[in-house]
């Protein structure tokens, strides 16, 4: 498999950057946090229901505080994510729960950290909204039952992320018999 170089970032690559980079940031420097798997998820599916980002998403079963839930999962970030950590802009760090079960969260590195300064402003600009409350603010990202939502305490707002609204998709099908070696003399 022959390794991306920076020249092949896409447009999605580099608006998933800034989403992590202004997750990550804290007291104005970028990489300082780590996001959590199940909040990136979310603030990609928020980011393509708002067209921020261009992927599809399906429903995807995945542990889910500590049960197993659907969940809308693009699997196209997915792919942008593992881009991101060849190119070594991104490391994925494994995290141990109260409960010694294992999660991921995903941090900056020192060379994603100045990758952002050649990323065009427009898409940084792009994916404000996703991240940020209209106070400026950034929201807090809140795991729980019902769902994951985006919170603003300056606002008072609480956004479900619809991560957990799995579409009802009506599908066409037709009935078809295979013929096999086995059903052939019958």
């Amino acid at each position: 498999m022959k390794a991306m170089s920076k020249e092949e970032i896409t447009r999605e690559m580099r608006r998933l950057l800034c989403l992590i980079a202004e997750a990550t940031k804290s007291d104005g420097k970028y990489g300082k946090l780590a996001i959590k798997d199940l909040s990136l998820k979310a603030l990609i599916h928020t980011a393509i229901i708002k067209k921020a980002l261009d992927y599809d998403y399906a429903p995807a079963s995945l542990m889910y505080m500590e049960n197993r839930r659907y969940l809308n999962i693009s699997q196209e970030g997915e792919d942008d994510l593992n881009d991101l950590r060849d190119l070594g802009l991104l490391n994925k760090v494994r995290l141990a729960t109260k409960s010694h079960s294992f999660i991921y969260a995903f941090i900056l590195t020192e060379k994603g950290i100045q990758f952002l300064n050649s990323i065009p402003k427009e898409d940084c600009e792009s994916i404000d909204s996703i991240i940020k409350c209209n106070c400026g603010t950034n929201f807090d990202i809140k795991i729980s039952m019902e769902g994951i939502f985006f919170i603003c305490e300056k606002c008072n707002l609480k956004i479900d992320s619809e991560i957990t609204a799995i579409e009802d998709v009506a599908y066409k099908g037709i009935p078809f018999k295979i013929r096999t070696r086995l059903t052939a003399k019958l």
